[in-house]
């Protein structure tokens, strides 16, 4: 969808940065900032800080920081949209009236299933706390030696025996029959009979949550032998693809983000086993294959993918399958299987969870580990060299990362024992034999009224950098660097842009330099180019230091100008005629007269 930009600087404005990062991070007042430990990355001396005044945030250590837009974008995975979507739903901000009435009308079904889906967990949950504790369900739970904490914190629930129960609760609230049927809750009676009747029925219940906490839908596991099948997932609907959601991406987003790694398991009960244990960057597929969505999806958050699969060949098979979708999506990815064919549960139940850690810490590159074991299942003949050449060549073929795929070729190379060229070759004439994916056609940035302007400062001189952090530090020192005049005389084009969007916005109002910060912090790459004035040094300036500093800022840059066009004047002096010359030649010279009084003020 996209946004007016008067409506994301009303939802910007709406956000308090310290209540959306408390959320998630213990904040302590220091100063005028609030502090606590990085949700971006590991580490035990706190070092992110949070302006409230500016609406910024800030990592010492791995340098993290922008605004409300970009933590939520960074912390849970969303696109800027995303994040302005969530943002305005927190602050009860309707959304501006779409253009497409096909679009508004989704986005109401969306919100309704969501909210049907959202009351059936409640009343999920409610019942699995109401059962006696010699009840099939809870002696279950407390066989998996899943505690009534952990109950509580990831919302399981019981789908009770009766045939209605759940619908009678959805009439006594009044929700509509055709959502419910639409997320596969309730199910119209045959023809011959009247009302609805319950799909979830004498099952564990786990709710599936986005990453903002929407519930999307459910799992259900049998506790009865005679009941099949043994899980039962919520149908696809608007909100919920099962090949395209995980469960427990709500939870475990933020260690994904720290150990900048995500362990996918194969189901709900191998997460739980890892999170009684407080494994917590973790992610299982819905008892489906891993999907090119999924591997989408887990990008957002980190690159780096450890498949923790059962030992025996259902899970080996599966990993076979996860691998060139990962690859293709430019995941690193590693792999694990557990020794004597043992579940994630068996093995920490026998074993225990340092015993996991180290495993987890040794894996292997899950490209290594599969052709290592496809080697060892052949029997060395040319003739199974071939087929392994054969079946690895696709695989390799989709890696778009050059180098990666070197590596991997000359791996698989030396592994069978044979010349390089051998499997490049075959690489070679597949890769050529994929149809290339058409240019996409350039927009202008006007159209993409939802996504930000971007002004890139990753090559820009660090005085132009230093003047910019200088200039937010307090409104009195952007009017005097304002006033210098020295727009045009500016290098880098991203500081230049940056320079003229201060001027424009502050311009208009003097009130909003407090907001400037937060919304710079959405148009310029990286984002740490302008939050440096939130560290050291320019914390510890006094006002005589500050000032000092902002006047030598701008005399370097406009020393540097000077030099750039008298350097750019003396090399065209013989191409042009001796009238030009003679007016260059001025220019030159005025040029250095220029250059010695801004020495001379020094």
């Amino acid at each position: 969808m996209k946004f007016p930009q008067d409506f994301i600087d009303r939802v910007r404005e709406s956000a308090n940065l310290v209540d959306i990062i408390g959320q998630y991070v213990q904040l302590r007042r220091t100063g005028g900032n609030h502090q606590g430990l990085c949700p971006f990355h590991n580490e035990k001396s706190p070092s992110f800080s949070v302006s409230e005044d500016k609406q910024v945030y800030y990592c010492f250590g791995c340098k993290a920081s922008g605004n409300v837009f970009k933590f939520v974008e960074n912390y849970q995975g969303l696109t800027f949209p995303e994040a302005v979507e969530y943002l305005a739903s927190r602050a009860s901000i309707p959304l501006p009236v779409q253009e497409n009435e096909a679009q508004s009308r989704t986005r109401d079904v969306r919100q309704t299933l969501v909210k049907v889906n959202s009351l059936a967990a409640q009343f999920f949950h409610r019942k699995l706390l109401e059962l006696p504790a010699d009840h099939e369900v809870k002696k279950y739970l407390a066989g998996r030696k899943l505690s009534e904490e952990l109950v509580a914190t990831y919302k399981l629930g019981y789908a009770p025996e009766g045939w209605t129960e759940l619908t009678s609760f959805f009439d006594s609230k009044r929700v509509p029959v055709q959502p419910a049927e639409q997320v596969g809750l309730i199910k119209r009676r045959s023809q011959d009979k009247s009302g609805h009747y319950d799909l979830f029925r004498h099952r564990l219940m786990f709710p599936i949550f986005s990453p903002t906490g929407q519930c999307l839908g459910f799992g259900g596991r049998v506790l009865s032998k005679d009941q099949q099948p043994k899980y039962l997932n919520s149908p696809d609907s608007p909100v919920f693809h099962k090949g395209k959601v995980f469960y427990g991406l709500n939870h475990a987003a933020k260690f994904i983000r720290s150990e900048d790694e995500a362990i996918v398991v194969e189901g709900y009960m191998d997460w739980l086993a890892l999170a009684k244990f407080d494994i917590g960057n973790v992610v299982a597929t819905l008892g489906t294959a891993l999907t090119q969505d999924h591997a989408k999806m887990v990008k957002r958050y980190s690159n780096r993918v450890l498949l923790l699969f059962d030992g025996d060949e259902a899970g080996k098979a599966a990993a076979r399958r996860s691998l060139p979708i990962l690859l293709s999506e430019g995941v690193m990815a590693r792999g694990l299987f557990l020794p004597d064919q043992l579940d994630p549960d068996e093995f920490l139940e026998e074993r225990g969870a340092p015993a996991l850690r180290q495993l987890i810490s040794q894996a292997p590159d899950l490209f290594d580990l599969i052709t290592t074991e496809a080697v060892m299942a052949a029997k060395g003949s040319p003739s199974a060299k071939i087929q392994l050449i054969d079946d690895f060549a696709p695989i390799l073929a989709q890696i778009p990362d050059p180098r990666l795929k070197l590596l991997y070729t000359r791996n698989l190379a030396d592994l069978i024992d044979v010349d390089i060229k051998l499997v490049d070759q075959s690489v070679r004439r597949l890769t050529s034999a994929q149809p290339k994916a058409p240019p996409r056609a350039s927009e202008p940035v006007q159209a993409q009224a939802s996504e930000p302007t971007r002004f890139d400062l990753s090559k820009a001189p660090r005085v132009e950098l230093e003047i910019l952090n200088v200039m937010l530090i307090k409104d009195v020192y952007l009017q005097e660097a304002l006033k210098a005049d020295i727009a045009d005389q500016l290098t880098d084009m991203g500081v230049r842009g940056v320079f003229k969007r201060l001027a424009e916005v502050y311009g208009l109002s003097l009130s909003k330099f407090d907001t400037l910060s937060a919304l710079l912090a959405d148009e310029v790459t990286p984002p740490d180019a302008i939050a440096r004035h939130l560290s050291e040094p320019y914390i510890s300036l006094n006002e005589e230091a500050a000032t000092k500093l902002l006047q030598d800022c701008i005399k370097r840059i406009k020393q540097n100008f000077l030099r750039t066009k008298s350097k750019e004047l003396a090399s065209t002096l013989r191409g042009v005629g001796e009238a030009a010359q003679t007016e260059q030649l001025e220019q030159i010279m005025n040029i250095h007269k220029s250059r010695r009084s801004l020495n001379s003020d020094s």
